[in-house]
């Protein structure tokens, strides 16, 4: 589980941190800083992917030509804070270990942007465990002006004497420790540079930490639900659901097959429309693929061409929250698009519900405060408002819950009405005057 992020530097983030729980709502006016969060969890997910630094701020393309990855919006000019030397983002994990202990990691990386023809490289980067009080790894500085290398130093779990590593400064090193034990394991490569690093830290559990850390940084899906896309027919297998919400037809059609989650579909859309759905159809054109058509009571069917906006977003949600193989974490941006106000407790029902049963992250921005109102109380423990203060750099995150006076304030007034009002935000100015 994602705990916590910390931002220094980084976009428009001097220094801010964002606690998580298991359903995160941001809100807060435009041009806050809501979309940067996104970017810094894609930062952290390039990591998990493998990617170099030069890469993950930028574009990754893989053989054929084909880009599979999109970089970091603002590139190496606009990722750190007010043109800052370097950020560093920190996250916080907790998970159980195979021993079924809670464990508890701090991931850190200090990155250096690049200035014109210099790449983009690690400054510093390290990983600590909060259960045993110290360092998995952490680096120091290389040879004096080594612009290739940066010195790790390894100490594993169970307090064996650690390595010293040399790494390269356009790689994150965590990246590099997976990537070795990988090719340790199934290819036994006696001539790969980390081969000692692989077989020692595949037989202790600093590894089985470090391995845990890495599938829930690659396991984050990020949506920007897009009707357009939605409305497009898709070929049976194709079971990834796109970010903008391609492929929905083929998803739906893989979530038909199993008996539970067609009725699970059924019962939510039912809920959600004046539409009497009691069944879903997967027609096929003449290039074999499927478009999803809605199909009435009284025999009418509604092809996805014709479905509302807001049903496409809604089935989306589904189909991204009921797969049987769910992703840990989940980021969806303007979550309550095109969903009627009278509806959006559904969608509350929705994210909580599966949040709770299938063990796994949603963090949804918003504008809505009916969602604020919907909340359940576990979830408004970790809904954050993100904000500016007149004539003060940076941009801010608060916990609602702990801004001055809300949990009095909130006894009284409703959190929406607050939220409509700016109250959330005229408080933080007040606040700030005061200190």
């Amino acid at each position: 589980m994602l705990k916590k992020i910390r931002f220094k530097n980084f976009k428009n983030f001097q220094d801010a941190e964002l606690s998580l729980g298991n359903f995160t709502l941001l809100v807060g006016e435009n041009a806050t800083g809501k979309s940067n969060i996104r970017d810094a969890l894609r930062f952290l997910h390039g990591i998990a992917r493998g990617y170099n630094i030069a890469e993950i701020i930028g574009e990754k393309w893989i053989e054929g030509g084909a880009l599979q990855w999109s970089g970091i919006r603002g590139g190496t000019r606009e990722i750190a804070f007010k043109g800052a030397s370097s950020f560093s983002l920190e996250a916080a994990f907790s998970f159980l270990d195979y021993q079924k202990q809670e464990q508890e990691l701090i991931y850190q990386i200090e990155v250096k942007p690049g200035e014109n023809t210099t790449p983009s490289q690690v400054v510093s980067e390290s990983l600590f465990s909060v259960y045993d009080e110290s360092n998995l790894f952490y680096s120091q500085p290389s040879q004096p002006n080594s612009e290739q290398e940066l010195t790790f130093i390894l100490v594993n779990k169970d307090k064996i004497d650690g390595k010293e590593m040399k790494g390269k400064k356009y790689q994150p090193f965590i990246s590099e420790i997976c990537n070795a034990i990988t090719s340790w394991r199934f290819q036994k490569s006696v001539d790969y540079t980390y081969d000692n690093l692989a077989s020692s830290f595949s037989r202790i559990p600093s590894f089985i930490l470090i391995q845990n850390l890495m599938r829930n940084l690659s396991s984050i899906r990020f949506f920007d639900l897009e009707p357009a896309a939605m409305k497009n027919p898709s070929y049976p297998g194709q079971n990834i659901l796109g970010e903008r919400g391609e492929n929905l037809s083929s998803v739906l059609l893989d979530l038909y097959q199993i008996p539970d989650r067609k009725i699970a579909l059924l019962e939510w859309i039912k809920a959600l429309t004046p539409m009497d759905v009691v069944d879903f159809e997967f027609p096929t054109d003449f290039t074999g693929k499927t478009l999803v058509t809605l199909v009435e009571s009284n025999g009418e069917k509604i092809s996805a061409y014709s479905a509302s906006d807001g049903t496409l977003r809604f089935l989306a949600i589904c189909a991204a929250l009921l797969t049987p193989n769910p992703a840990k974490f989940y980021f969806f941006e303007e979550i309550e698009n095109g969903i009627h106000p009278t509806r959006l407790h559904l969608l509350i029902q929705l994210i909580e519900q599966a949040t709770k049963q299938e063990n796994i992250q949603v963090l949804a921005t918003s504008h809505s405060p009916q969602l604020l109102r919907l909340l359940s109380s576990q979830s408004l423990e970790y809904a954050s408002l993100t904000y500016r203060l007149p004539e003060k750099p940076g941009a801010k995150i608060q916990r609602i819950l702990d801004i001055p006076e809300a949990k009095e304030v909130l006894e009284q007034e409703d959190l929406g009405r607050l939220h409509e009002s700016g109250w959330l935000e005229d408080i933080m100015y007040f606040s700030d005057d005061e200190e």
